[in-house]
């Protein structure tokens, strides 16, 4: 999505345990023109809620487990693969940089803490409505230290096209590609690929890296 929907944000939440859903849907019930649709409590009921329901995003846990499914990964992977543009937000008590990188390199569109909720989901839900990515700042320490975002290629920023630099300063305005077409009066594709140049010369795998590239390094 690259702008907000004219209704109520609809939201899915998911969550095995009943109390925090209850405090994830009191935290959302204080953001203006968002409306939680459904809610689940184990992977069975997410995917049938999702079928069921119209929904703009989907706020998960990562480990929901139940006899038959207790890998967190397999069951974001499934979710992708039938709804490939649901913006997913997954709030998670782990501290653990391979997975949140698993995650990211699935195309989820945001990792949250459990311990920052009330102070960023929010900004999170902000996030997805404009179809960006939001990497809590925690998450965002630990996989800046585990290497998501290589250390050697600091300052190579210098060595962007002036037209790859360009492009990179809008996606750190928040700007998605076709708006930033849009401005710059390019096509699509040719901003798309001087995006992914941009990011093979910084040296970064996805989206959520070269977000987390730019704010580290005062472009964002």
């Amino acid at each position: 999505m690259s702008k907000p929907p004219l209704h109520p944000l609809r939201i899915v939440l998911a969550d095995d345990h009943p109390i925090f859903r209850i405090g994830l849907q009191a935290v959302l019930d204080q953001i203006s023109a968002v409306k939680v649709v459904a809610q689940a409590g184990s992977p069975k009921e997410l995917l049938a809620q999702l079928q069921a329901q119209q929904c703009d995003v989907l706020v998960t846990d990562f480990m929901m487990p139940v006899e038959q499914q207790n890998d967190g990964l397999k069951l974001l992977e499934q979710i992708r693969r039938h709804y490939p543009q649901l913006p997913i937000l997954v709030v998670t008590m782990l501290n653990n940089a391979g997975l949140f990188r698993a995650m990211l390199n699935l195309g989820i569109n945001g990792l949250l803490s459990k311990a920052s909720l009330a102070d960023e989901l929010p900004q999170a839900i902000s996030y997805m409505a404009l179809g960006k990515v939001y990497v809590a700042a925690s998450v965002q320490r630990l996989l800046l230290q585990d290497g998501a975002v290589r250390e050697d290629r600091i300052g190579v920023q210098e060595n962007l096209s002036p037209r790859e630099l360009e492009v990179t300063r809008l996606l750190a305005a928040g700007h998605t590609v076709s708006q930033i077409a849009a401005l710059l009066n390019r096509s699509k594709q040719t901003v798309s690929t001087q995006k992914v140049s941009a990011m093979r010369k910084l040296g970064v795998a996805n989206d959520a890296a070269l977000y987390l590239y730019l704010q580290e390094h005062g472009l964002a």
